[in-house]
């Protein structure tokens, strides 16, 4: 017998995934909210050699050796707080209602953790990357791009209250502004002065790489284990 309810599956789903945006848009408006009233506003401060909690716990120093994971729920930028904010509930919202809050909450840390890693990787391959030694990025952008990259392969992850609009429309445009942000305005845009010390959000290529590989090998369809299954059996018969 069978106790399984469609019904109150996809309540407790939508009730999961309406829990994980607004987890995610409460970190982003807190954490700006932080950095506004930290050290971390005045750009000068970074320099300093004492202990800060904010620049020693929550972002990652392009001078650093490792990646720091927890960097990825750490914002700076009131703009980047509002597009984070619409991304957690029309691309992330609808992914986790798919996917679930465990797999959603996976791809996000997992990609906030590569998109550091990019960073530092990307400093030590370029060294106009930054202007200073002392300059440091988060990468919340980068988890929001790793969920946003997820979108783009789900067809049926819906933005909520539209009708039927998928929200990968919303993927692509966010995606692009990541590589703006990033790639174009600070090259071709942006007057950068080697005097001040940047605070960036950067490195959404990690996020991106994180999610195809994530995608890759947890989440393949019902089909491709099937086949893959049919595959190892006809090879043991032979």
């Amino acid at each position: 017998m069978s106790f399984y309810n469609a019904q109150v599956a996809r309540h407790y789903a939508d009730v999961m995934a309406s829990l994980t945006a607004m987890v995610l848009a409460s970190d982003q408006l807190c954490f700006l909210l932080y950095h506004h009233n930290s050290y971390a506003n005045s750009p000068a401060l970074l320099r300093s050699k004492k202990p800060m909690v904010m620049r020693d716990f929550f972002l990652t120093r392009s001078n650093s050796f490792f990646p720091n994971p927890l960097s990825c729920v750490y914002v700076t930028s009131p703009l980047d707080t509002v597009v984070n904010c619409v991304a957690a509930f029309t691309i992330v919202k609808p992914v986790t209602f798919l996917l679930g809050w465990r797999h959603t909450i996976a791809v996000y840390i997992g990609a906030g953790f590569f998109s550091s890693f990019a960073y530092l990787f990307s400093v030590q391959m370029n060294k106009n990357k930054t202007v200073s030694e002392y300059d440091c990025a988060c990468t919340s952008n980068g988890a929001f791009a790793g969920v946003a990259t997820l979108s783009l392969f789900m067809k049926n992850a819906i933005v909520p209250f539209s009708k039927g609009l998928a929200s990968y429309y919303f993927a692509i445009p966010y995606l692009l502004k990541c590589t703006y942000d990033e790639y174009i305005g600070p090259k071709f845009v942006e007057h950068r002065s080697k005097d001040t010390i940047e605070l960036r959000n950067w490195g959404f290529v990690g996020g991106v790489f994180f999610t195809l590989v994530y995608s890759t090998l947890l989440l393949r369809s019902r089909t491709d284990f099937r086949m893959a299954r049919k595959f190892y059996q006809n090879i043991n018969h032979k």
